[in-house]
């Protein structure tokens, strides 16, 4: 019988291996007492089920379409029209959500804030991708229709023009793929006994490190393939297996295992991940009657178990634990319909975060301003690097595009911003939490006036009769881009005599801020050139002079 939730708080507690995680428990409540799990109906049925989820929106393959909920489960869209939807992912931040279409052969491309198919990557040399892992830019991709040697790994750069390098041998079904931290783990479905092939891609999309076969009568073949944080561990689901063990990516050898139930126990091991922060592993249980399904998470540390739920009358897909700031999700099907459900257990237990957001009270308009800050753990480790979320309204309340901000390791960050118009403009900056800490945010308001800028002009002190004289001016500033802007020229030129003439002209300044102007004098004296920046709704007008003492030419 598995111990009850406070037997299993009070050996957590007692591990002198998890001190942050007995802090953590001490601090808040026990995560068992945790607002119920939450279940939804996908109102999909049939193959898929992969999951990623990013700016706020859960993102569930579903064969032919890929349904789009919110993180509560309730229906944003669904977008139709696909072909063999298998496997998901998203890049740190997660702005795009990538796809791969194995009746299509191809990679598509969807950007999570309009949920709009944004670009589409021809595999037709990799027919019928299946599988998919991802860091950053790089995707890997296990692709194979089931030709024997027809199949394999593709890692492809996505870029302009996208970069595949093909990783390890060929094989016969689309291998399982996993990375983290600098390793690459593959393992090719079915085979028995199975091999996970190791790869550095640090530097080159996949240089053999070694390979975990497991005990001596090898590893069963896999239902699923995992990385711990940073790649330290891999984690395997062999069929039929009754716990989930870690595999040392260093040594190779059994490091511990998560959960061991023994041939006795009912579950089998049927999905795993872990958390990007390296707190914790989840695991996934399907009865052997194919009637239940059981999530379970534990200490990466300890192994110790901190929270499980369980669910009737459907079992997990393999594959599908995926998480989002304090949250963790999977998909449930219902055997024999296979309808599918997202499932979402409560917040992750947590420690409480914070945000600052120091800008300047007071702007100009097309003038850059810095704004910075730090992101702070209440238990004070390092945060890392972590994707702020940056919201932005003009005066009038309209949204301005959404920005993502890249802190330091230390948590501090700084960014500028240009408000185009008068006002007050505000800020909203907010970090999604993750499976251990909870979120944050600040916010900030910048009253926002004219631009007012410093006009100078050069240009010859003395001249001839007859001669031209060229002038150049600028009202520039480092970083301004300004928007159409005229400068009107006046001369005034008093000859010796005291007679007066006038002159004027109009110019187009530049983008930068600079202009420039010629003028050949007709008669001697003093001429004075008057410049003056007419204003606009941005930006403040002045006006400067420049004087040019003229003579007869030399005869």
């Amino acid at each position: 019988m598995r111990p009850s939730a406070s037997e299993r708080i009070g050996r957590l507690v007692a591990s002198a291996g998890s001190l942050l995680l007995a802090a953590s428990l001490l601090a808040a409540p026990a995560p068992a007492a945790a607002a119920a799990d939450l279940v939804a109906d996908l109102g999909v049925a049939g193959k898929g089920g992969d999951l990623v989820a990013g700016h706020g929106k859960v993102f569930v393959a579903a064969d032919d379409r890929i349904v789009v909920t919110h993180l509560d489960g309730e229906a944003v869209t669904t977008i139709g029209g696909l072909s063999g939807v298998t496997a998901l992912s998203a890049p740190d931040g997660a702005r795009k959500v990538y796809a791969t279409l194995s009746g299509t052969h191809e990679v598509i491309e969807i950007d999570t804030a309009t949920v709009a198919v944004t670009r589409r990557i021809d595999l037709s040399a990799y027919p019928c991708p299946s599988t998919l892992a991802q860091a950053h830019n790089r995707l890997w991709i296990g692709y194979g229709c089931g030709g024997a040697g027809e199949g394999g790994v593709v890692a492809l750069e996505v870029r302009d023009t996208p970069v595949f390098v093909k990783v390890g041998p060929a094989t016969t079904r689309p291998p399982l793929v996993a990375v983290a931290g600098a390793f690459l783990a593959v393992s090719e479905p079915g085979l028995s006994p199975a091999t996970v092939r190791l790869y550095d891609v640090n530097r080159d999309p996949g240089n053999p490190l070694g390979e975990i076969v497991g005990d001596a009568d090898g590893l069963p073949p896999l239902e699923d393939l995992a990385l711990a944080y940073q790649g330290s561990a891999v984690l395997p689901v062999p069929s039929g297996a009754h716990r989930f063990d870690a595999w040392d990516t260093t040594t190779f050898d059994r490091a511990h295992a998560y959960d061991e139930k023994g041939p006795a126990g009912h579950d089998l091991a049927a999905t795993v991940a872990a958390s990007e922060n390296g707190y914790y592993v989840v695991g996934g249980w399907n009865s052997a009657a194919g009637d239940a399904a059981e999530l379970v998470v534990y200490d990466a540390t300890t192994t110790e178990v901190i929270y499980s739920a369980g669910h009737q009358g459907k079992v997990l897909v393999p594959g599908s634990i995926g998480f989002y700031g304090i949250y963790t999700f999977a998909v449930l099907k219902e055997p024999g319909t296979g309808r599918m459900h997202l499932w979402r257990l409560p917040s992750a237990p947590y420690h409480s975060s914070a945000l600052t957001l120091t800008a300047p009270a007071e702007a100009n308009a097309l003038k850059p301003l810095t704004i910075s800050g730090r992101l702070t753990l209440s238990t004070g480790a390092v945060p890392g690097v972590q994707t702020l979320e940056l919201y932005s309204w003009l005066p009038d309340g309209t949204d301005r595009p959404f920005r993502e901000v890249t802190t330091a390791a230390d948590g501090t960050y700084a960014f500028t911003d240009t408000p185009p118009g008068l006002g007050a403009f505000r800020y909203r900056l907010s970090w999604p939490g993750n499976s251990w800490y909870d979120g944050a945010y600040a916010t900030a308001t910048v009253t926002v006036a004219r631009y007012e800028p410093a006009l100078t002009v050069n240009g010859p002190a003395t001249g001839a009769v007859g001669e031209l004289l060229e002038f150049s001016g600028s009202f520039a500033a480092e970083g301004v881009v300004y928007p159409r802007t005229t400068v009107t020229v006046s001369r005034r030129a008093v000859a010796p005599d005291g007679t007066v003439t006038t002159k004027g002209q109009k110019l187009a300044a530049a983008t930068d801020g600079t202009f420039a102007f010629t003028d050949t004098p007709a008669t001697a004296g003093t001429h004075t050139y008057t410049v003056t920046l007419v204003g606009s709704s941005t930006v403040k007008g002045t006006s400067t002079y420049h004087v040019v003492t003229v003579v007869e030419p030399a005869r």
